[in-house]
């Protein structure tokens, strides 16, 4: 292999310029049969961008292994695993180009730190689980895994590093994909339990970790007795995989068992950080009549004193005085006195007696309508009133007259037989119904939303897309030659966490492309679709309303059978838009 440094230029386009990482083969923490190999940040002088660069001997026992895999790699569609852009030798070195991942920090960076949030290791690992679920059906597989793979960008975007050649470099690549499977099976929920517990429980060490110490009996200690708050889910999770040697065999089964997880990023607080005006102002929402924008203030100065003064019964004043310093805002700064002087200025006031009342004082009657009110009428101004009043009365009787024969001729004109039969009871009864208007669907809030199927679903991290309502996002499956998915699976979908049991009548999905067909299914915990009767079929394009006929589940699995054929004559479904109603 030829001398590798910085300004070394590969392919006569790929300058390299940090090294990112190194192994010779003989370090203590290589696994052995590892090869040489060097991780660089490279320039792509072609595209100007940065690449990550993995090279290696072209005469290395398995360098020829390694280029075959990452060429099968980037046949593979998944955002968890980096692209591999190209792949070639040069002078005795061979070169594998993958997309770079900035800023990205790997689980076991994050571990030097303390242990992970529960929830955001079932993200981290759920993820991790769909990208290898997706290589599998390629017959690629990692073999390698440690919390060093797992990496998280900013924005909190999860990829597998390795895939397209740590296997291969150490000769691990021709074992049989059952094996395969679970091997990477196993390394993921070991990977889980370090980030719960912050512990390996590997049998080889991992650089940077401290090892689990095993009970007596050999056993690993479950993350529950390590670590308080383990849901338990995953502390049966890594108890059954690791110590009895059961549990999910490949990482599309893992990825179905951690499913439903969070689509963004989750903080110790079990919530994304926000921005720091939101954190000064939490004191203050957690207040009754807090919930509020923080640095706006009040429309009802008395509603806040009202509820803050409630408060108080709870919380000392002091921690309100604190809360309110803290959000900046001088309008709502309010004191125990403070807030029963506002009480006292927006009650409403008491209505007083007129203190200056003249029993004397007599209400004169309003003046007679017609005639001024400024001077006593006469006997003939009363008589003059009393003519008026009896024309008004006279001119209102020939109105009602008239208005009496229109609806009589009216009547008979409707009914020219007296001997008409009258409209039977049932008839009125059903036009009344009909009148009733049929109450509006309502809408069922969605809790959480993953992919479901091959690999634990196909692109996870743009499922949420599906329920943004905006019609321009879309979740997408991986492309096909057929509507049949090329005979690769059956199928392929969306898994949706309704928070609790719920009667579904109805859902409008909308998608992009040609008619492709879904099937629904609703039950209370997590199955495989393939025993179950789903709940409705939907074939077409578009949007559609899909009756549900009141379904009852906690789950509502999409799946989809048959793919829309797209505007490039390839096969893939784009679920734009879905709204569940009960």
């Amino acid at each position: 292999m030829q001398a590798i440094g910085e300004n070394t230029v590969l392919a006569q386009r790929y300058a390299l310029t940090r090294k990112l990482a190194s192994r010779s083969g003989d370090e203590t923490d290589a696994e052995p049969g590892s090869s040489p190999r060097e991780v660089w940040i490279a320039t792509d002088s072609t595209l100007d961008r940065e690449v990550t660069a993995t090279v290696f001997p072209a005469d290395f026992e398995y360098a020829e292994a390694a280029l075959d895999s990452a060429r099968r790699a980037a046949g593979v569609e998944d955002h968890h695993l980096p692209r591999v852009l190209d792949v070639g030798t040069e002078n005795g070195t061979a070169y594998v180009i993958s997309e770079a991942l900035h800023g990205s920090e790997s689980i076991a960076a994050m571990l030097q730190f303390d242990s992970l949030p529960a929830e955001e290791v079932r993200r981290l690992i759920g993820e991790s689980a769909s990208g290898l679920g997706s290589a599998a059906v390629r017959g690629l597989h990692h073999l390698q895994l440690t919390p060093h793979d797992i990496v998280c960008s900013p924005t909190g975007a999860v990829s597998v590093l390795g895939l397209p050649t740590d296997a291969a470099l150490a000769g691990a690549d021709d074992l049989p994909a059952d094996e395969a499977s679970r091997i990477d099976t196993l390394d993921l929920v070991r990977t889980l339990y370090a980030g719960l517990t912050g512990l390996w429980p590997g049998d080889r060490p991992v650089p940077g970790l401290r090892d689990v110490t095993r009970r007596a009996d050999g056993e690993l200690p479950a993350p529950s007795e390590l670590v308080p708050g383990v849901p338990g889910d995953l502390d049966a999770l890594c108890r059954t995989t690791l110590n009895a040697d059961e549990g999910p065999r490949t990482p599309s089964e893992l990825a179905r068992q951690l499913a439903p997880w969070s689509s963004e990023r989750v903080t110790a607080s079990g919530r994304r950080p926000t921005g720091a005006d939101e954190r000064s102002g939490a004191a203050l929402q957690s207040l009754p009549g807090g919930n509020r924008r923080p640095g706006k203030a009040p429309r009802d100065d008395r509603r806040v004193a009202d509820s803050a003064q409630d408060a108080t019964a709870e919380v000392p004043v002091g921690a309100i005085r604190a809360a309110v310093a803290a959000d900046g805002d001088e309008t709502t700064q309010l004191s125990a006195v403070d807030l029963k002087k506002a009480r006292e200025r927006t009650a409403t006031p008491p209505v007083d007696p007129v203190d200056d009342y003249d029993p004397s004082f007599t209400e004169l009657e309003p003046p007679v309508p017609g005639l001024g009110g400024d001077f006593e009428p006469d006997r003939k101004s009363s008589r003059l009133a009393l003519v008026l009043i009896v024309l008004l009365v006279l001119v209102a009787m020939v109105f009602a007259a008239v208005g009496l024969r229109g609806i009589g001729r009216s009547s008979a004109s409707s009914h020219p037989s007296t001997h008409a039969p009258a409209p039977s009871s049932s008839g009125a009864h059903a036009r009344s119904s009909s009148a009733k208007p049929a109450p509006a669907p309502k809408l069922i809030p969605i809790a959480a939303i993953s992919a479901y199927g091959v690999g634990g679903g196909q692109y996870t991290g743009y499922a949420s897309l599906a329920t943004d309502s905006s019609p321009d996002t879309y979740w997408r499956t991986f492309i096909y030659r057929t509507a049949n998915f090329g005979g690769l699976t059956n199928g392929t979908g969306l898994l949706l966490n309704l928070g609790s049991t719920q009667a579904v009548k109805s859902l409008k999905i909308t998608t992009t492309g040609g008619d492709s067909t879904i099937k629904f299914f609703l039950s209370d915990q997590i199955e495989a679709v393939s025993t179950r009767t789903p709940a409705a079929t939907a074939t077409g394009s578009g949007t559609q309303t899909v009756d549900l006929g009141g379904a009852k589940g906690k789950y509502l699995t999409i799946w989809v059978t048959s793919l829309s054929k797209q505007a490039d004559g390839s096969f893939q479904e784009r679920i734009n838009d879905v709204k569940v109603y009960s």
